[in-house]
């Protein structure tokens, strides 16, 4: 500071460029010469401070240091954070906090030491207050903001800026996102499918350069289109096998900075038919001849291994499936004709709809008889001018048999017969259908069909047609009273026959003799047991078999011869002897019915004291039942029996030997049935007993006679049930159509009587 007394008392002077304001600064000593001087400064800052000498000028001022330091109060400067940011993990990093004081100049700043504080994520960090901050550097350190402040004596600094350190650090593994599913460490995936967009992301610092590639079969590494570290969309084909992300690091690679994701590429293909070594195109037919040997080799390439089925017809059985590997084979050791058909190789795996291949066997077989059809060999027929046997004959053929070539061969040479051939439901089977005319009997017999004079099958035609009438049926009268009848055995129809021999009477044509036939072309004899001498008989003969009778009769007329006048009388006699026991009959029966009108009288009056009511009881029935089946077993051996005089006969013209009178109080479902076994009984023994012999002129007769030879009689009364009309009179009935009779007519006489053998008596 000087003084100037013609300008200014003070004179500024500074090491700065800039003057100061002069008006800043007021003198205050007094004189304005004296050697202390005083002043005042005014508007404190903190550019004021300094050091302040005094003296005559400013060289003087200085050099004699005598001179004060004004030192202003004030923040220190904002601090700045020096060090080195980018440090590779696990190295130290330092920082420096750089502030300055500006409550002195530079030259004075020792005059105030300033203190640091360092603040991490905005957070004081305790215990760090030295300028400058240590770090070991991790991975972790890279998400932290650094700063600090700095204090003066009385007054802190604002915050530094932030600062971050960039640890550096080369990746440690790669990841792919979204992260591939893997299958036993392997990414599945359909041949001609796409996958993608994966990112590969690699933890490194600073940011790695990312590069994808795929492998193929081969071992050869090829780029993939990539979009920065994405991998596009990639259609992945069977010959792929590794997708390969790789990371640079400073233009470096290693094993560290590579991940691999194997594919596993499922496909299924095609099969390929090879037939008996060659190769087989699809939809193909092979044709065979029956008996050969065929093979069938089916490959199937897939991922995962398929399954490979062969079958036939689309039919749900298999006939083979393969074991193992990707080949099937199949061995046909004798083709046959069922093995014609289209087969179909299949190869099925999960996740794919199944490929398939099919070709046809054609086999070439010779026509002959299918055995697995039953078919009719034995024919029955009729005969005549438009009567044809139709014959379906199933063959097995293929080609189909032609009509050209089919031939009957039968008993009649040079036979036309149509044949027509139809398909059945598969190919080679076939059904020839053919007409056999069956003109007469002489187109019965064997047939043999024929295929290009092989032979196919063999059948028979038998007769099975009505009878012929008998041939030559005639008869004689070689006795008194009996009639020997014969005929010829004509043609059977085909079928067993019997012949049914019948008499006319008054009211008609009655059945007499059922005869066995002995044969065709054979001799018949009938015998009729004693007749009416000088009586003329009407005979009829037909002939009989399952099917029917002939369709006409043979009759005849006969006389029979009459006897001597000694046979006559006794013939009368014996007339006067069965006249005497029907009177007897007769009164038997009337004194019964008068017992038994007394006994229903009698149970009337007891039902009506009683008050009780009867309801839904049977008609009291008195009937006769006359059995003329059978003889008895003890006949008559007289050789000749009386005769009995015609009479009037009742309108069914039977004849009565057992009377019989049932009662029966309740419906008893076991006497019915027993009722029921003795008619049927009855009628068969009177059936048995109108059968004549054979050729032996036997005859057989159904009347019954005692000792004498005299028709007789059985009488049996049975129990009938109680009938609610007590008045009612008993009635007699016949045993089959219980038609009320008023008398009984027995007109004729017993046969012939002949001496059997003892053997048979004492059976």
């Amino acid at each position: 500071m000087e003084h100037n007394e013609s300008t200014n008392i003070i004179q500024l002077s500074t090491n700065n460029s800039k003057m100061p304001n002069k008006s800043k600064y007021r003198y205050l000593s007094q004189p304005y010469n004296s050697t202390c001087i005083s002043f005042e400064i005014l508007d404190i800052t903190l550019n004021d401070a300094g050091y302040y000498a005094g003296g005559i000028d400013k060289e003087k001022a200085l050099s004699l240091g005598h001179g004060v330091v004004l030192q202003v109060s004030g923040h220190p400067t904002k601090p700045e954070i020096i060090g080195n940011l980018n440090v590779s993990v696990g190295s130290y990093s330092e920082l420096t906090c750089s502030s300055k004081s500006t409550s002195a100049p530079d030259y004075y700043a020792k005059l105030e030491t300033l203190d640091y504080t360092w603040f991490v994520n905005g957070t004081k960090k305790d215990k760090e207050n030295n300028q400058k901050l240590s770090l070991h550097v991790t991975k972790d350190l890279r998400y932290n903001k650094y700063s600090c402040t700095a204090m003066g004596k009385k007054l802190m600094s604002e915050s530094s800026d932030t600062v971050q350190i960039n640890p550096l650090y080369e990746p440690n593994q790669l990841s792919i996102h979204p992260e591939p599913s893997l299958n036993y460490g392997k990414l599945t995936v359909k041949d001609g499918k796409t996958i993608g967009p994966y990112d590969c992301l690699a933890d490194c610092n600073p940011p790695c350069e990312i590069i994808w590639k795929y492998k193929d079969t081969a071992g050869t590494f090829h780029d993939a289109t990539v979009s920065g570290h994405t991998l596009s969309v990639l259609t992945v084909s069977r010959n792929i096998s590794l997708l390969r992300c790789i990371a640079k690091y400073m233009g470096k690679t290693d094993d560290k900075k590579k991940h691999n994701i194997p594919l596993d590429v499922q496909y299924l293909d095609n099969p390929v038919l090879f037939v008996s070594d060659k190769f087989e195109e699809p939809n193909h037919t092979v044709k065979i001849k029956e008996g050969k040997e065929f093979q069938i080799f089916c490959n199937v390439n897939g991922n995962p291994e398929p399954k490979i089925t062969l079958r036939k017809d689309a039919s749900d059985s298999e006939i083979k499936q393969s074991t193992s590997g990707d080949w099937l084979n199949h061995t046909m050791k004798s083709l046959q004709c069922s093995d014609i058909g289209t087969y179909k190789c299949t190869g099925i795996s999960p996740e794919f709809n199944d490929t398939e291949e099919m070709f046809r066997i054609n086999v070439t077989c010779d026509t002959r008889k299918d055995t697995s059809l039953k078919m009719k060999t034995l024919y029955g027929s009729k005969s005549g001018q438009d009567v044809k046997v139709t014959v379906a004959v199933p063959v097995i053929a293929n080609p189909p048999p032609q009509k050209s070539a089919l031939r009957w061969f039968g008993p009649i040479a040079n036979s036309s017969i149509m044949s027509m051939v139809f398909q059945q439901d598969v190919p080679y089977k076939h059904w020839i259908n053919s007409s056999i005319p069956i003109i007469n009997q002489n187109y019965f017999g064997n047939y043999t069909l024929k295929y290009n004079m092989t032979e196919v099958i063999t059948i028979t035609i038998n007769a099975e047609d009505v009878p012929q009438v008998p041939r030559n049926f005639t008869g004689y009268s070689y006795a008194s009273g009996f009639i020997n009848l014969t005929w010829v055995s004509g043609f059977d129809g085909g079928k067993v026959q019997h012949f049914i021999l019948s008499i006319k009477d008054r009211i008609g044509w009655q059945e007499l003799a059922n005869l066995s036939d002995p044969g065709q072309g054979r001799v018949v004899h009938y015998e009729s047991g004693r007749l009416n001498p000088g009586q003329e008989y009407w005979y009829q003969l037909k002939s009989c078999n399952k099917i029917n009778c002939s369709k006409e009769s043979a009759n005849i007329t006969i006389t029979a011869k009459a006897e001597p006048r000694l046979s006559v009388l006794l013939d009368k006699t014996f007339v006067i002897g069965a006249s005497s026991a029907v009177v007897i009959l007769i009164l038997t029966i009337v004194f019964v019915l008068i017992i038994l009108k007394r006994k229903t009288a009698l149970n009337r009056q007891d039902n009506q004291q009683d008050g009780a009511e009867i309801a839904d009881q049977p008609d009291v029935v008195l009937y006769a039942a006359v059995d003329k089946s059978a003889f008895q077993k003890n006949q008559n051996k007289a050789d000749v029996v009386a005769e009995a005089v015609p009479e009037k006969k009742d309108e069914n013209d039977t004849l009565y030997a057992v009377v019989e009178k049932k009662t029966t109080t309740e419906a008893n479902p076991s006497a019915i049935k027993k009722e029921s076994e003795q008619k049927n009984k009855s009628k068969k023994e009177r059936q048995e007993g109108a059968t004549a012999a054979e050729a032996t002129g036997a005859s057989a007769t159904s009347r019954n006679v005692n000792q004498d030879g005299l028709i007789y009689i059985d009488v049996d009364f049975a129990k009938k049930p109680e009938n609610p009309d007590k008045n009612e009179k008993p009635k007699i009935h016949g045993e089959e159509d219980r038609t009320e009779y008023t008398f009984v007519d027995f007109s004729k006489r017993a046969p012939v009587v002949k001496e059997k053998p003892k053997k048979e008596e004492e059976k």
